[in-house]
């Protein structure tokens, strides 16, 4: 017999869809606390407000995918760099468009793209636990790559470029499938776009590499 969830997560589960579809402003406790058959002084009991849930829904929907999918090899896993690259890409479209994940286009999904779009204040904290870590570890793992030839300016340049194929993939879904007959993407394409952006990018930091004038930074260039 399967038990049944405890308010709290059942709660912060509905808020977690009610959000992403709706927006922060949008959506109420009230509308959230009967979707969740809970009642409203029970939201307010565990999240004080509509504020406090919304950020424990972000605490949420980022510390499970991220325990469950990290971006680094397992222990005792001594990976090269290009290993260690795939690794943070195949990772980074598991949390996106996993079952388990986001979900591509889910209600959740709606909210970590309306996050990315407009954030809130509840935004920051999440960039600084979550975000900004998985930034240094691909630097570490471009640095590494590079052996240490691409300067730091172009090195972050790089890695938004990696990240931002991952969530173009994951947020442009509609469009992608508008502009392709036959590819939809999606978990079962998972493997493939994470093997398609891993030697895509590649071959643009080993261009990177072997060109010295796209290693200068922008100021350098102007001089």
């Amino acid at each position: 017999m399967t038990r049944p969830m405890p308010t709290k997560e059942r709660i912060i589960d509905i808020a977690g869809d009610i959000f992403g579809r709706e927006g922060f402003k949008a959506a109420t406790i009230r509308r959230i606390a009967e979707a969740s058959g809970a009642n409203i002084a029970a939201v307010n009991y565990h999240f004080r407000d509509k504020e406090g849930l919304y950020r424990a829904v972000l605490e949420d929907i980022f510390s499970k995918v991220f325990l469950k999918y990290p971006a680094v090899p397992l222990p005792g896993n001594d990976a090269t760099p290009d290993e260690r690259l795939y690794i943070f890409i195949h990772a980074m479209f598991l949390r996106f468009l996993g079952k388990e994940g986001w979900g591509g286009f889910s209600g959740r999904g709606k909210l970590i793209a309306r996050e990315f779009l407009d954030p809130t204040p509840a935004f920051e904290d999440i960039v600084e636990t979550y975000i900004r870590p998985q930034k240094n570890i691909l630097a570490k793992i471009l640095s590494d790559l590079s052996r240490e030839k691409i300067s730091p300016e172009k090195t972050f340049s790089c890695a938004v470029s990696i990240m931002g194929q991952c969530i173009y993939y994951a947020f442009a879904g509609p469009i992608v499938r508008r502009l392709s007959e036959n590819f939809i993407p999606g978990e079962e394409n998972i493997d493939y776009l994470s093997d398609h952006v891993f030697r895509f990018s590649l071959g643009g930091i080993q261009r990177i590499i072997n060109d010295p004038g796209n290693n200068l930074s922008h100021e350098e260039k102007h001089l």
